[in-house]
């Protein structure tokens, strides 16, 4: 009779210690994920405000390009590409491999960066639209240097024999900033078309 009860109390010990490491195995994924939580919509934020400056960005470039062709500024798209640093419009190098300069391959950092080498926060290439160009204001109506875009025209035949001066890509770059740091950044690429008018 001794020997039954010793054998259910260690059968008893056993399955507690089996409930208790199912439960830790369950516990401890849970506290991990609820620590996370703050971070993922912390990040979830800054990706909508990028996206949300991308979009601002956008617009402004749009109105821009309006009204410089509105005024008979601009005719068509020829000599307001970007081109410099050499190679950001073209998507193959002098022996049709892959361009690792072309734009498309670049991050949104690298291509920020490429744009202002120096990193004095002006452009050092000509044709920039609009460079860490801040446009929402903060609780005080100054303007908020936490939200900016960079725009830019791209030739899209770049490279081409036969270059349609009539179109473009239009790229733009959302940044939310932390401090000095980009906490992140969306691109937004759209193809614009001047449609002349005729008589």
């Amino acid at each position: 009779m001794m020997r039954e009860r010793r054998a259910e109390r260690g059968s008893t010990l056993v399955i507690v210690l089996l409930i208790c490491a199912l439960l830790a195995g369950i516990g401890i994924p849970l506290l991990t994920l609820t620590n996370m939580s703050p971070k993922i919509s912390g990040g979830m934020r800054f990706h909508e405000q990028a996206f949300n400056a991308a979009e601002a960005g956008a617009e402004a470039a749009r109105l821009y390009i309006e009204e410089m062709m509105d005024q008979g500024y601009w005719e068509d798209f020829t000599g307001h590409y970007v081109t410099n640093p050499t190679g950001i419009d073209q998507p193959l190098d002098a022996l049709d491999a892959p361009n690792a300069m072309y734009f498309r391959r670049l991050s949104d950092g690298e291509l920020l960066h490429w744009l202002d080498q120096d990193g004095d926060g002006a452009p050092d290439v000509s044709h920039i639209l609009y460079f860490h160009q801040t446009f929402a204001t903060d609780a005080q109506g100054a303007l908020d240097p936490r939200f900016v875009f960079t725009a830019f025209l791209i030739n899209d035949e770049a490279g081409a024999a036969a270059a349609d001066p009539m179109d473009a890509i239009l790229v733009v770059i959302g940044c939310v900033r932390v401090g000095a740091r980009i906490a992140d950044s969306v691109r937004l690429e759209l193809e614009l078309v001047f449609e002349s008018e005729s008589p």
